[in-house]
């Protein structure tokens, strides 16, 4: 199930605070699984998780089933690029993510993409938004392929005035085109609950908005 070059998002606990992290599975041998050090989806800074830490490894499957499993860091493998090694349990052990779907409404929200494969780093707006993903403007000149990782900033403003910046870690699903204008699907990979409940507000208050004006024209 699990597969050498997949993305994984590892959730832990740092200073009483639950954080997640992106990696990549580098091997896999038995009971261990060797991944590439965690980077903080927020600055692409590697981070530490000392041996003996407990965490929570999520995993997309090709056919977009979604799984966790809980592990602990067992060592680091000091090669020419240092790996984390941590404990795979059999698979009977993994745990279907349940999906739900959310609703999309349209919506243009400033995101701030960087996408570290391609190099690829712009500013541009969502023509769509929903707690699972949203489509964005692709900027002119801007080669991205569908698979990438990449982080997007969302800035929500709401119906209230609050505003706030989300940052999340996303995945290009397809590169299309709308009323000749090119869009790239992102859906967002593991976000936090907390992060799920204000993308879930702003589409629900947006939402309303839309039918309020709607029922004036």
């Amino acid at each position: 199930m699990l597969s050498i070059g997949m993305d994984l998002t590892i959730e832990a606990d740092k200073s009483g605070i639950a954080k997640k992290f992106k990696s990549k599975v580098a091997d896999l041998h038995e009971q261990k699984l060797f991944i590439y050090y965690p980077l903080s989806i927020a600055d692409n800074k590697p981070v530490f998780l000392p041996v003996g830490s407990k965490v929570m490894v999520n995993f997309t499957c090709e056919n977009s089933d979604v799984y966790s499993f809980e592990s602990e860091v067992m060592g680091v493998q000091k090669n020419t690029v240092p790996l984390l090694e941590l404990f795979l349990p059999e698979e009977k052990f993994f745990s279907r993510v349940q999906r739900r779907e959310y609703v999309r409404v349209y919506a243009a929200v400033r995101a701030t993409l960087n996408f570290p494969e391609s190099s690829q780093k712009f500013t541009s707006l969502t023509s769509d938004i929903s707690a699972g993903g949203c489509a964005v403007t692709l900027p002119p000149d801007t080669e991205i392929e569908p698979g990438e990782s990449g982080t997007i900033g969302l800035s929500l403003q709401m119906e209230s005035g609050e505003q706030f910046q989300l940052t999340l870690l996303c995945k290009v699903i397809r590169i299309f085109q709308k009323n000749k204008i090119d869009l790239i699907s992102l859906k967002y990979i593991e976000p936090s609950h907390a992060d799920q409940q204000l993308l879930t507000r702003f589409c629900f208050e947006k939402q309303l908005s839309d039918r309020k004006k709607g029922l004036r024209n």
